[in-house]
């Protein structure tokens, strides 16, 4: 017969809130011990050192993208300046940020390399 009454809180605290013995001798998550060549297979890994990304950009690519850019936040941080600036300042950086836009597109490849469906991972 069991000592577990239904009106206990639980198995392992009792009214009182003091841990019960667990019953039978298995062994908790605590006792747990790994064996220590799987430890030494997973210490080997090293993980690979990133590329700088404008290493082997082209220097168009680059070009258009410093302008593009550049613009953009030029056409967000000019009007909160104290400056007096000219009137054309805004249609000369709407200009600079469509030459850049222009010379990203005109960067994409042509056609596609392979003939695969796209899905690969």
């Amino acid at each position: 017969m069991s000592t577990y009454r239904d009106d206990e809180p639980s198995r392992v605290f009792g009214r009182e809130g003091r841990s019960r013995p667990l019953p039978g001798p298995g062994q908790g998550p605590r006792d747990h011990s790994v064996d220590d060549s799987v430890l030494e297979e997973i210490d080997d890994f090293e993980p690979p050192n990133p590329k700088n990304p404008l290493a082997g950009a082209k220097p168009a690519v680059v070009l258009g993208a410093v302008l593009s850019i550049g613009a953009i936040l030029a056409l967000i941080i000019v009007p909160f300046l104290p400056l007096s600036t000219p009137s054309w300042t805004v249609p000369a950086l709407i200009g600079v940020v469509l030459a850049g836009l222009v010379i990203l597109f005109l960067q994409m490849p042509r056609n596609r390399s392979g003939s695969g469906d796209g899905a690969q991972v």
